[in-house]
């Protein structure tokens, strides 16, 4: 009986090794050794600065009405970047009444003292000089000289320049602080020239102020930034922003204190998502709109939403469907933004579009100009 417990024993050893070596197989491997990822490179150099601290204060000083002043530079991809999208925007950092005048405390309602060369008594400074700075900014592409060429005094003349913003759209500089603008795309190596042209002038028309004594000597401080990102980043306008809406005195369209508004809203997306809070309004009716120049601002204009303030308070929320971007092309300020006003639907009609009747000291007005990427179109 022993022997026959140690030969099943040795059986099962055997068929235990038989059932493993089932599991054997051939292999072989390869190792790739030393990998690395590398972030790839976004930069940009401003003629020929990197980082770019140049200042425009020597061409721009001395301002008089009519005058117009031209700044130019020139922005490169570098050839270790990648492509880009070109963005800039202005902010406006500070209005002031600088060095006053006589007869500019004379228009204030002061009192000139002669012997102190000051301004005394009941002086009220006007400083808003970016409200009568009418802007306008061209571009070329990889420019030559003899294809980018420009007069004496910088204003672009012949050549490959394209229009960004036209003076004849009478886009104020005040519509466009801290508004990003699209300049377009630039590969490595290439180069886009800019150049911006800032007018003191009076806006045509009966409805509009004249820039007069009041401006003399004052100071207008203001930014110039420049943005590139990667061909497919969505751009530095983000997914939400704000707009101050305030009351403006239709004389000297200065910002006053009755009534203001603040609209938040969605820079893209495939409807215009918003919320208003508004205060210090008469409790009627109000239309929010979109108002596309000229008048009477249906170009194309719509109606985003209305409602009746109480105890002087106004707060519209919702989403509108434009069925196009902000501004539209047919808007006369196309491309740099889109003008939004809350008006007495009394004044507005809403089967046209359209403004029906002009009181201005009951509105209020966009502070800058927005714009809107409608995702859907």
């Amino acid at each position: 009986m022993k022997k026959i417990a140690i030969s099943l024993g040795i059986i099962g050893v055997v068929a235990a090794i038989v059932i493993g070596a089932t599991t054997a197989y051939f292999s072989d491997t390869e190792t790739s050794t030393g990998n690395t990822l590398t972030a790839g490179v976004i930069d940009i150099v401003v003629d020929d600065l990197n980082p770019w601290e140049a200042s425009f204060s020597e061409e721009l000083k001395d301002m008089k009405p009519s005058y117009t002043r031209y700044i130019e530079f020139t922005v490169r991809n570098l050839e270790d970047s990648n492509p880009i999208n070109l963005w800039k925007h202005i902010n406006i950092t500070e209005q002031s009444d600088g060095v006053i005048t006589e007869p500019e405390c004379d228009e204030g309602n002061g009192t000139w003292d002669q012997a102190g060369q000051t301004c005394i008594g009941e002086y009220k400074p006007r400083n808003n000089l970016a409200a009568y700075i009418i802007y306008d900014m061209y571009v070329c592409r990889d420019p030559l000289e003899q294809e980018c060429e420009t007069d004496v005094d910088g204003k672009p003349t012949t050549g490959r320049w394209e229009p960004i913003i036209t003076e004849d759209q009478y886009v104020r500089l005040d519509n466009i602080s801290s508004i990003w603008i699209y300049l377009g795309q630039l590969v490595p190596t290439k180069e886009l020239k800019v150049v911006q042209s800032y007018h003191l002038r009076s806006w045509p028309g009966a409805l509009e102020p004249e820039v007069t004594n009041w401006a003399q000597g004052d100071v207008l401080t203001f930014d110039i930034e420049l943005m590139a990102t990667q061909l497919n980043a969505p751009g530095p306008k983000g997914a939400q922003a704000s707009l101050n809406m305030v009351g403006k005195d239709p004389t000297t369209w200065e910002e006053i204190l009755d009534g203001s508004g603040i609209l938040t809203y969605n820079t893209s997306g495939p409807t215009f998502n918003y919320n208003f809070s508004g205060t210090g309004l008469n409790n009627i009716k109000y239309c929010l709109i979109y108002y596309a120049d000229p008048w009477p601002g249906n170009n194309p204009g719509a109606l985003i939403a209305s409602g009746t303030a109480t105890a002087n308070n106004l707060s519209l929320i919702g989403s509108y469907n434009f069925g196009y971007d902000l501004p539209n092309a047919s808007d006369q300020n196309a491309p740099a933004g889109a003008k939004i006003w809350l008006v007495p639907c009394d004044d507005y009609d809403d089967t046209t579009k359209s403004m029906k009747a002009w009181s201005p000291s009951t509105y209020l007005f966009e502070e800058n100009l927005i714009q809107y990427d409608d995702t859907d179109n």
